[in-house]
């Protein structure tokens, strides 16, 4: 498997290829997504002109979404390579290429090079994380932190369970090792890092941060029966590390906002979104049971059997009336990291079910661990070592070329090729080329089917993997862009020479609150009107004026404001109609047409 690229050198290059086609290729292609892109990446813009990396604002109002580590980022990457799409998004695709090499990790130290080398290829492969990749908000961090801490917990947890021999410091006339003060030795740097990457995790995010890493290890602790490692000394120092790292934020930007930003985010982003639905993000009870189908997919088509087989694996023993299908399924010796995969899985998807306001995004770091039940599930059967029935391999087949299929069945209704009266005016003609892709799952289907009937598992596999790098690849890097036609903002804001920001101009905006990318590509503040006679008002302005508006709102708007010009209009996907750019400069107006 693999023999060209053997070793980890070789496997960290075949992932850095996959995640260069998946996370970085075109990513400043697209034009900003509303609403979140928009406010995050014009938030980081506005914290750099003010020179201020405390108190986050967005159009010079606080914005208590957030915590700042996502701006922070931004505000590095727009110094280095200049404030544009790629810029607010690099932070997310390199966080997403991290993951990526943890998970590698993981799955490594876990069962086997190989395992870990099928969980980074299918993680990254997942629309999930892809998508976390190419957007310009704080999941990606969270899950990167999230995701390093639960792998160096893993990784460290043997060395701090050990009890080494006593050593002459235990006489008594010594002071006595780590081990004997109540605390295994060597193991002092393991809890302060998990401390450094809570922090981390809890700036990305908030308290999600290390409060669910936190329920994970503790229900796996208590699955093994090891929960004495939470008495040790170097929890507390772990704790003392999480504070120390974010609590010096939290505590400036309260002191900065009086608070303000404190009530706004843990009452409102936190408490009220657990509570009661925001913004309309309901859900059913089974809803990241449908996100997971979906973020996962094709990968999902595996998932079944992955579980299966992971779930016989947990135990150690079994009632004899089970024993011979345990042995058939069970992994020997891997009750522990089965365990814990778990564990991790159904922390995040019970809590966030639990949850009022939901989200596909929410379980993101859900993505790793269910890679990773997948890589070995492909590996052991790949070795032989499983040998799931016909019917089942003939089915995740079928499926795996069916989620091709109805992808691109999508793609072409989306983009008019089959025509459909509820969608007819809202085309996406660019997206006509891009239904091919469909075919990619279909074309890789038919050939792990016919390795399959061959025995060849190994071949399979390899197949499986290109497959699913190659059909989502292009899908994020190119196929995405054809929704800028139906993006108003980026193409009013180039094609208007006036919107220039070493002019003394004013920005406005009618009914336009669903569009914050404008306050990023005008880098401006502006100003927002809910009434007609006052965006009429604004235009009346004795300075150059511009003033974005709804082609409706402005037939209406024109009459009371007749001399001014429109420099253009676009089609807005959001509320499916034509945003206008008027101004009240007559004189030396150059418009790119």
């Amino acid at each position: 498997m693999f023999a060209i690229l053997t070793g980890r050198a070789g496997h960290y290059l075949l992932l850095l290829l996959a995640c260069g086609l998946l996370f970085f290729a075109n990513l400043g292609g697209p034009s900003l997504w509303d609403v979140d892109e928009g406010r995050n990446a014009t938030a980081a813009l506005e914290m750099l002109e003010a020179d201020d990396w405390v108190v986050p604002t967005f159009n010079a109002e606080l914005r208590a979404d957030k915590p700042a580590l996502l701006y922070w980022c931004q505000i590095l990457c727009y110094r280095v390579f200049g404030i544009h799409e790629t810029s607010a998004r690099l932070p997310s695709a390199l966080a997403a290429l991290l993951t990526t090499l943890v998970s590698y990790e993981l799955g490594r130290r876990m069962f086997s090079p190989t395992a870990g080398l099928f969980a980074g290829l299918i993680a990254a492969s997942t629309p999930m994380l892809t998508a976390a990749a190419r957007f310009a908000n704080p999941d990606a961090l969270l899950n990167l932190f999230s995701v390093a801490l639960l792998a160096l917990f893993w990784a460290g947890l043997p060395r701090a369970l050990e009890r080494p021999p006593p050593s002459e410091a235990s006489l008594p006339h010594g002071r006595g090792s780590d081990s004997e003060r109540g605390k295994p030795a060597g193991s002092r740097w393991w809890f302060w890092a998990l401390g450094a990457l809570a922090g981390l995790a809890s700036l990305a995010k908030g308290p999600v941060g290390f409060l669910l890493p936190g329920a994970v290890i503790f229900i796996y602790l208590y699955w093994e029966r090891r929960l004495a490692l939470l008495w040790q000394r170097g929890v507390v120092e772990s704790i003392l590390v999480l504070g120390a790292v974010s609590l010096p934020w939290y505590a400036w930007v309260a002191f900065d906002t009086h608070g303000q930003f404190l009530r706004g985010f843990f009452l409102r982003h936190n408490a009220s979104r657990f509570l009661s639905p925001m913004e309309n993000h309901g859900g059913f009870p089974l809803f990241y049971v449908a996100v997971l189908l979906v973020g996962l997919a094709p990968w999902c088509v595996f998932l079944g059997w992955a579980f299966w087989y992971g779930g016989w694996s947990c135990a150690t023993t079994v009632r004899p009336r089970w024993n011979t299908r345990w042995l058939a399924a069970t992994d020997a010796g891997k009750a522990s990291a089965y365990r814990f995969l778990l564990a991790w899985i159904g922390v995040y998807v019970l809590f966030f079910s639990c949850a009022a306001t939901k989200l596909p995004n929410y379980v993101l770091p859900t993505v790793v661990p269910c890679a990773l039940l997948i890589g070995r599930a492909l590996e052991r059967w790949q070795l032989g070592r499983i040998k799931p029935a016909a019917w089942v391999m003939r089915a995740a087949l079928l499926s795996f070329a069916g989620i091709g299929l109805a992808t691109g069945i999508g793609l072409a209704i989306a983009a008019g090729l089959i025509p459909l009266k509820s969608l007819r005016s809202r085309a996406v003609l660019g997206l006509a080329p891009w239904a091919f892709l469909g075919l990619v799952p279909c074309i890789t289907a038919f050939f792990a089917w016919r390795y399959w009937r061959r025995s060849q598992c190994a071949r399979a596999n390899v197949a499986l993997l290109i497959g699913g790098v190659l059909f989502l690849g292009p899908l994020a890097a190119w196929a995405m862009v054809a929704w800028n036609e139906v993006k108003a903002v980026r193409p009013l804001v180039a094609g208007a020479d006036g919107i220039q920001k070493t002019r003394d101009i004013r920005i406005g905006a009618l009914k336009m609150e669903h569009l914050p990318s404008l306050n990023f590509y005008v880098q401006r503040t502006v100003s927002h009107h809910a009434e007609r006679r006052d965006a009429a008002a604004f235009l009346r302005y004795p300075v150059p004026v511009y003033l974005f508006l709804p082609a409706t709102e402005w037939e209406e708007v024109s009459k009371q404001a007749p001399s001014c010009q429109v420099l253009g209009r676009r089609r807005d996907m959001y509320r499916n109609g034509e945003v206008v750019l008027v101004t009240n400069v007559t004189e030396g107006l150059w418009v790119r047409q």
